[in-house]
């Protein structure tokens, strides 16, 4: 699932969702970013034909260096800091579709 992510609005990046849960989620950049930084990520998904997205405050709580073909990547678990209460229905209806999918190898 693809998202983007930013410490300030010019400053945005891409990524891909890995797992998520109701603490917080695992994702896949290319991007080195220390553990401790706070993010504001947006996650796309869709809901029938309609494209949707979330978007909390999270915090880089873990780090792994890891390979997807040949791309050096980095595998980072987030914790969710604060998700509005719009985003938290979100949050749910995308637990309840969505399965893990592991990317690094």
């Amino acid at each position: 699932m693809p998202l983007e992510y930013w410490e300030t609005y010019d400053s945005r990046q891409g990524g891909v969702l890995e797992d998520i849960n109701g603490k917080g989620l695992l994702i896949q950049s290319t991007v080195n970013m220390p553990v401790g930084e706070e993010l504001r990520i947006k996650v796309f998904f869709s809901v029938g034909i309609k494209f949707v997205g979330f978007q909390p405050l999270v915090k880089i709580v873990g780090k792994d260096l890891c390979r997807v073909g040949s791309l050096e990547a980095y595998e980072y678990k987030l914790r969710f800091i604060s998700v509005s209460k719009e985003d938290r229905l979100k949050l749910r209806h995308l637990l309840s579709i969505r399965g893990p999918k592991q990317i690094c190898s």
